[in-house]
């Protein structure tokens, strides 16, 4: 299972849940997000380092090395950073 850190703030596992934000949620973490299906970008945050794949198209479009963990999931290890 990848292991998901949020800078700062501590880590948790991703065990096969729809999206990275519902493995954060249902680990406690305090994220923020508004629609869960990548038109707002509330839930945007910075991919420090590992692999992700998308799992859904999106309106909102990021820059960089920015995600939308509504729409991603973890394939390695991943250190993520809110923005």
């Amino acid at each position: 299972m990848p292991k998901i850190t949020v800078l700062g703030q501590g880590e948790c596992e991703f065990d096969g849940q729809f999206s990275l934000l519902d493995a954060l949620d249902e680990a406690g973490f305090d994220m923020p997000y508004s629609c869960r299906g990548g038109n707002c970008g509330a839930c945007e945050v910075r991919l420090l380092s590992g692999d992700i794949e998308h799992i859904q198209d999106t309106v909102y479009e990021t820059d960089g090395n920015d995600i939308l963990t509504c729409s991603v999931i973890p394939l390695t290890d991943i250190e993520i950073e809110l923005i």
